[in-house]
């Protein structure tokens, strides 16, 4: 069987697509010096992070065990977009947020004012995971991308028209996305 090479979005392809969005010519690279691939790659990024920042099946997980350190104290991840104690293996004995110690991002509980968890060797958490943007189910790719170019055209054309259409396109992809977080999640 025939491997097909345009079956699967990469972030060039998605930058490319809000380029054109927008009525630029498209790039090879990502290298490119232009402040419109610019602008397109840190708009993809953005709306990557805020769209994953929901938690979908795929970047959720629940009960996820981190080990304490030396000193009692959680460091996070530096790919988590949000994180709570699991409430199945804590039960309401803490009230986590998570706040900078130091310049170092640890988990704070706000019931005993603390970064250190006393007796814990382990702690379990319900994550919501930031994913590589090659790494997301090709729909959550094309939700991205599509709404990313929207963000663009909005920020870089402003043209009416455009916006109703891109908006038209957002709403579709979105359904999908969420036709697939149906399926995935098993609802």
């Amino acid at each position: 069987m025939a491997q097909i090479s345009y079956g699967v979005s990469t972030e060039l392809d998605a930058v490319n697509s809000i380029l054109m969005s927008v009525g630029e010519t498209p790039v090879n690279t990502l290298t490119v010096q232009s402040p419109e691939v610019a602008i397109a790659q840190k708009t993809l990024r953005q709306v990557c992070r805020e769209i994953q920042a929901e938690g979908w099946s795929y970047n959720t997980e629940n009960e996820y065990p981190i080990n304490t350190d030396t000193n009692n104290q959680v460091k996070v991840p530096n790919n988590v977009l949000q994180m709570d104690l699991s409430i199945f293996q804590h039960g309401k004995d803490y009230d986590v947020v998570i706040r900078s110690d130091n310049g170092v991002k640890k988990v704070y509980d706000k019931k005993g004012h603390t970064f250190t968890f006393e007796n814990q060797d382990k702690l379990y958490f319900d994550m919501v995971w930031m994913i590589d943007f090659e790494d997301l189910p090709q729909t959550f790719k094309d939700y991205i991308t599509i709404r990313a170019s929207r963000v663009a055209s909005n920020r870089m054309v402003n043209s009416q028209p455009s916006a109703k259409l891109l908006e038209a396109d957002e709403a579709l992809a979105r359904a999908s996305a969420i036709e697939y977080e149906n399926r995935q999640a098993d609802h």
